[in-house]
């Protein structure tokens, strides 16, 4: 919980820093009436690093979605998991010969960029969904017979630092957490009797570091160059 409120603390007071102008006195807006709303578009692949029951993992999607005047973002994604992590210990719970786990989710994805004109800058992104959690025998091709399914919140609030290759393209680089809640799946224990939950919070619960390569409108189209007569 510590980590978490020094997130948002250290998140609030970048924020803070970056809506100073070299004019104090003066007024700023998010959406200023006086200037034209910029609306386009954008989307790409997302790689994202993590650790899942103390082993590290990969999960692999994408997303797209509307930039606003540069500076705000609203979209959606889905991420699904790339790596193998095979439990073993619920062999007996499930009678899967080797439990696989599956995890994925989607959902939306709500961001800001303080200075989108820099070549290099930050920006505040989170990534608010839901997804299933489940086992499957990894020995056979189609997964249809899963076991322990369990549907969950997910949510990711990262910072990213976006490079502004053209103006149609740019990658992101960002650290983050993940937040796993909701898992509650139940299984019974035929040896003493007892419920047990077939995952933990603290499994899915884990750092994240990202790659993204987004492509879309980031700029202003170049100037028309006129040739002055002589």
């Amino acid at each position: 919980m510590n980590r978490t409120v020094y997130t948002f603390l250290f998140l609030l007071v970048v924020l803070s820093q970056s809506g100073i102008s070299q004019n104090n006195n003066e007024m700023k807006y998010l959406f200023d009436g006086n200037q034209k709303v910029r609306i386009s578009g954008f989307g790409g692949p997302f790689v994202e690093f993590s650790s899942l029951r103390e082993e590290f993992g990969v999960m692999v999607g994408g997303g797209g979605g509307l930039l606003i005047n540069r500076k705000f973002f609203v979209g959606g994604y889905g991420m699904g998991l790339s790596t193998s992590h095979y439990w073993t210990d619920k062999q007996k719970i499930t009678g899967l010969k080797e439990p696989k786990i599956s995890f994925g989710h989607g959902g939306f994805i709500l961001g800001y960029i303080p200075d989108p004109y820099s070549a290099i800058h930050f920006s505040f992104s989170s990534m608010i969904g839901w997804g299933t959690i489940s086992l499957y025998d990894a020995f056979v091709q189609t997964p249809e017979d899963k076991k322990g399914v369990d549907n969950v919140f997910v949510g990711v609030p990262k910072v990213e630092a976006e490079f502004n290759i053209t103006r149609w393209f740019k990658m992101n680089v960002g650290f983050g957490y993940r937040f796993v809640a909701g898992i509650d799946k139940e299984y019974r224990n035929p040896y003493d009797g007892q419920y047990y939950q077939y995952y933990s919070n603290t499994d899915f619960n884990s750092p994240v570091a990202n790659i993204s390569l987004l492509f879309g409108g980031f700029g202003d189209k170049p100037a028309k160059q006129t040739n002055n007569p002589k």
